[in-house]
Order: C-alpha cells, then sequence, then structure tokens
C-alpha cells in the first residue's frame, strides 16, 4: 500500500551523493519526490529538490522512512 499525500503536500526521500541511492538521513541536501497530492503543481514524481533547513513530518511505512513537506517548502529543483 503506497502513501498518498493530500492537499498540497508531498512525500519524499534522501538523497546521498550521485549514484542516486535513496536514504533518509539526518540533514541530507535533495529529496526525490515519490509521490504528490492532487494540489501540487510545482513538481512532479522523481523530481529532485532542494528544501529549507527545517521541515516536513517523519513517517515510517513498510521499513521505509519518507517525510512529508508542504510544497510551499521547496525551495528549488533539478531540471
Amino acid at each position: 500500500m503506497m502513501l498518498k499525500p493530500v492537499g498540497k503536500r508531498v512525500l519524499i526521500q534522501g538523497v546521498i551523493g550521485n549514484a542516486g541511492n535513496i536514504i533518509l538521513t539526518q540533514k541530507p541536501t535533495k529529496f526525490l519526490v515519490i509521490a504528490i497530492g492532487d494540489e501540487v503543481t510545482k513538481v512532479k514524481i522523481q523530481d529532485i529538490i532542494f528544501l529549507e533547513k527545517h521541515f516536513g513530518v517523519e513517517i515510517d511505512h513498510e521499513k521505509e522512512k519518507y517525510l512529508i513537506i508542504d510544497e510551499m517548502s521547496i525551495l528549488a529543483k533539478l531540471d
């Protein structure tokens, strides 16, 4: 069962290094968008984004760690 954010929320995981490994860490600088709410307009699934220092709510689901953030917390994305 996949988590689905609602409204303008985004489900993300931390990204470490350039190899594309997805790991949630204490202070990652980049995040991978896993799922988006119905009202999200700035990002899509698989985008790499950068966030403010303090953000989101951590969720453990099926032995994976995720964060749910508000779309407004996103500072930039890689094109």
